[in-house]
């Protein structure tokens, strides 16, 4: 983890969830020597851990779909895309490190708490760099700069406009669409339209504007993806 050194909060830091983490994956490298291979495993492995963390698997679904189109749509070819929609499976892997309790809260975050989540950005970036493939590679970028401004406003650097990677500025968009669309405690599942009005507005605020067109020009398809049911597809069966 680069020397990183986290926050002695054990109420909040779940430090063990990444020990499991880094054990299962010198396993994974150790019964398959073909890089691909490994590759694949490992981000099965992070999706698994996401996913038991409480990330809801329709939203990762989504936020990779949706990565993807809007990837293609600014026209950032498809091998890139391709890569894209898997980065944007993992690049939360951080967020195993913060007590899923926090995340459902009803109450606002205190100043304090708020700080310590920061963290999983770094917490990501250190998991998926120490991987060295080239979607953990992008998806660790995308960690480190999702919650990134336009306007500089964001964090944890407080970059701003085109010094945020693209891939970056593309899950944000994506996420934030995929979070708005459902319920979580303390809010209701947004109306798709008010969604479309709220990424619209923020477009130079807190979003690349290239992006939030791209959105915008997608919607009725990216609209299509928020109503399909993981469920549904996984249960599809054909002849």
């Amino acid at each position: 983890m680069n020397g990183y050194m986290y926050r002695d909060r054990s109420d909040i830091i779940r430090l063990e969830n990444l020990t499991t983490l880094e054990t299962k994956i010198r396993q994974i490298r150790s019964l398959h020597t073909e890089k691909s291979i490994q590759e694949n495993e490992i981000i099965d492995l992070f999706v698994e851990a996401l996913s038991a963390h409480g990330k809801d698997q329709n939203q990762i679904r989504q936020t990779s779909q949706i990565s993807r189109i809007l990837g293609e749509s600014l026209g950032l070819g498809m091998k890139y895309c391709s890569r894209l929609e898997q980065a944007a499976r993992i690049y939360d892997i951080g967020n195993i490190i913060i007590c899923s309790d926090v995340y459902e809260k009803d109450e606002k975050l205190s100043f304090e708490e708020f700080e310590i989540v920061k963290e999983h950005t770094r917490a990501g970036y250190d998991i998926l760099i120490a991987q060295n493939f080239l979607t953990t590679d992008m998806a660790a970028v995308i960690s480190a700069e999702h919650h990134e401004w336009w306007n500089g406003g964001g964090y944890p650097r407080c970059l701003k406009e085109k010094q945020i990677d693209i891939s970056a500025a593309i899950v944000a968009v994506a996420d934030t669409v995929g979070a708005l669309y459902r319920e979580r405690p303390g809010r209701k599942a947004w109306e798709y339209k008010k969604i479309l009005d709220y990424i619209k507005t923020r477009g130079k605020i807190q979003f690349n504007p290239d992006v939030v067109e791209v959105f915008l020009i997608n919607q009725k398809i990216i609209e299509e993806v928020l109503r399909t049911d993981l469920e549904a597809i996984e249960n599809k069966w054909y002849e």
